[in-house]
């Protein structure tokens, strides 16, 4: 099994994980208990959606970027929409724009890290070169 592919497993699940904490009316369940610390309280989307975003950009090919972004809004929007309809959950603007920044962090954070991948991987070609 090749890297890409071992990094699409586990974006998917990744996903799905991320759905049942959002989707599930006690999320703390899956966590074992385990609850943010006051420092990070409140950005719990943020920093969810920012490791989405890099894994996802991390594991995209290079001329779909479009696609991905659009299933990714339309999965901040999906999300926020289904806890509209769950009893215990509510839909919050807040959380959407937390989503869609976090979103936008983890892209920006990939696209920057495969720049500076493809900066070192030239540097370290021309200098062997010597």
């Amino acid at each position: 099994m090749n890297w890409l592919r071992l990094l699409h497993y586990i974006t998917g699940c990744y996903a799905v994980f991320l759905t049942l904490l959002l989707w599930l009316p006690n999320p703390t369940v899956l966590l074992n208990g385990w609850q943010p610390s006051d420092k990070t309280q409140g950005y719990e989307h943020l920093i969810t959606f920012t490791l989405l975003g890099f894994l996802v950009e991390l594991g995209r090919r290079k001329k779909n970027i479009l696609f991905w972004i659009f299933l990714l809004v339309f999965y901040t929007f999906f999300t926020e929409i289904i806890q509209e309809i769950l009893p215990i959950r509510e839909f919050q603007w807040i959380d959407i724009f937390q989503d869609l920044f976090g979103i936008t962090i983890g892209l920006g954070l990939a696209l920057f890290c495969r720049f500076a991948a493809n900066y070192i991987r030239k540097f370290t070609d021309k200098k062997s070169r010597f």
